[in-house]
């Protein structure tokens, strides 16, 4: 006959006695956590040295005062943080490398060539997030792609628009909040003369310049509209519609911008420039800002009464 086994009593009670102890936890080794993430770092380090000029240049961009993209510097981190918030969805994703991934990348550097030789800078730039998307399909997989669109696409904001298009959207950014602005004061009783996208009120002259057309603003706006957007927004159809109104949002709060410069004026000529203009327009973007939660709030509002009457 065989000998009764004898069971051990701390693992029966499922509790360990002081005799016992827990089995070591295997070292940790850098080449253990670098097996199968070689095409990863490779990949990666080849993507930053093909476009680190590009993303130099970039980068100075954000601090020039002409280009009013000082946003840009925050664009990045957003973004970052954005993929971080989907990190279960994405450790969930298995691993698809495809080759097409590949095909995208030298796309891109192709692109980036003819960009820097044809002097196309926003073409050069964009080339950067072609071949983005195309190592993550390359090392992850499309899977992967379609759950980072919305940080990727947010990405687009750090690249200033082209010369042309910014230009003419300046321009007519100008005249119409000229023209909004002339319509305001009148509106107060101020007598306002307007040529082009100068307006002369009595003892001062408001000039509405290339930084006071509302572009700085309507940018800054549109990344925080992005940005609330993600956070705080559910369903397409709102963020669409809370995206497009930033557009007449912005512009509305630079025509107030206008017309509390040109009343303050009157009373102050100092106040049409220096440090109080400059802060005129931090508190356009606030309140711009504001307004864009306001509108969610009674989108919201319309939404459960709807509901609430329907039910």
């Amino acid at each position: 006959m065989e000998a009764p086994v004898k069971s051990d009593p701390s693992v029966e009670s499922g509790v360990l006695t002081s005799g016992a102890s827990l089995p070591a936890a295997p070292p940790f080794r850098l080449s253990d956590w670098l097996a199968g993430k070689w095409d990863m770092l490779v990949l990666g380090a080849l993507l930053l040295v093909a476009f680190w000029p590009i993303l130099v240049g970039m980068y100075w961009s954000w601090l020039l005062e002409n280009t009013y993209m000082e946003h840009g510097l925050l664009v990045i981190p957003a973004a970052a943080y954005m993929a971080w918030t989907k990190k279960a969805q994405l450790m969930a994703i298995p691993r698809q490398p495809s080759g097409w991934g590949v095909a995208l990348m030298l796309w891109g550097a192709l692109q980036a060539v003819l960009g820097l030789a044809a002097q196309w800078i926003w073409v050069g730039r964009m080339a950067f997030l072609v071949s983005l998307v195309g190592y993550i399909a390359a090392v992850f997989g499309w899977r992967t792609v379609k759950e980072l669109t919305y940080p990727l696409c947010t990405l687009i904001l750090m690249i200033a628009p082209p010369t042309f298009i910014f230009t003419r959207v300046t321009l007519s950014l100008q005249l119409l909040a000229s023209r909004l602005g002339e319509l305001f004061l009148e509106a107060l009783g101020y007598s306002v003369l307007r040529e082009g996208n100068i307006l002369e009120m009595v003892g001062i002259k408001l000039s509405v310049e290339e930084a006071c057309s509302g572009i700085r603003s309507l940018m800054a706006i549109i990344f925080m509209c992005v940005l609330y957007n993600y956070f705080f927004v559910q369903g397409r159809s709102t963020k669409a519609l809370l995206l497009v109104m930033a557009i007449p949002i912005a512009i509305l709060g630079n025509a107030v911008r206008i017309l509390a410069t040109g009343v303050a004026g009157q009373y102050n000529p100092a106040l049409v420039s220096g440090a109080a203009h400059e802060a005129f327009g931090y508190v356009t973007v606030i309140a711009a800002a504001l307004g864009v939660v306001a509108l969610h709030l009674m989108l919201q509002s319309i939404a459960k009464a709807w509901r609430a009457h329907h039910a």
